[in-house]
């Protein structure tokens, strides 16, 4: 089942911004950064009769290369929001079926959640951090689970 469907995008928050970078980049070439995309849905209001339940979603990005033990560049980065979808179509989904289907939310919350991630990346002077622009069409994970998406750090 797809959402978005169902769904739209009512109301949208940054709700963090959080950056830490132990050490300026040293090395050059290509190194694989982590990068995660993690989801936590929410009921905020229930069917009443007259209108759709909405429900909040809790989405976090976060972007970390190196340990202590290496040599190159050191930092995590991570940006999060909170986005309220009402549901406009359909009868209503609770939460149980919500949460079993909200990884079909990622296509849309991703390049949000991108788009700051890339901005405090540059602030950190990490501009040749690649971030992908999308994520596959098909993403699933369950709730508490993170979503790996591919990056590197140049």
């Amino acid at each position: 089942m797809n959402l978005l469907d169902q769904f739209i995008l009512h109301h949208i928050q940054l709700s963090l911004l959080q950056a830490k970078l132990v050490a300026t980049p040293k090395a050059e070439g290509s190194r694989e950064a982590k990068v995660e995309l993690k989801l936590a849905p929410r009921l905020v209001k229930t069917d009443s009769g007259d209108e759709l339940p909405s429900y909040q979603v809790s989405a976090r990005l976060s972007c970390k290369a190196g340990d202590e033990q290496d040599e190159g560049p050191r930092f995590v980065a991570e940006v999060g929001l909170e986005a309220i979808y009402r549901q406009i179509d359909g009868d209503p989904l609770d939460l149980a079926q919500f949460s079993a289907h909200h990884a079909s939310l990622t296509r849309q919350l991703y390049p949000l959640l991108q788009q700051e991630l890339r901005t405090l990346l540059i602030r950190l002077g990490l501009e040749k951090v690649h971030l992908p622009f999308d994520l596959p069409a098909k993403v699933e994970f369950k709730e508490d689970q993170t979503f790996k998406v591919q990056g590197s750090v140049h």
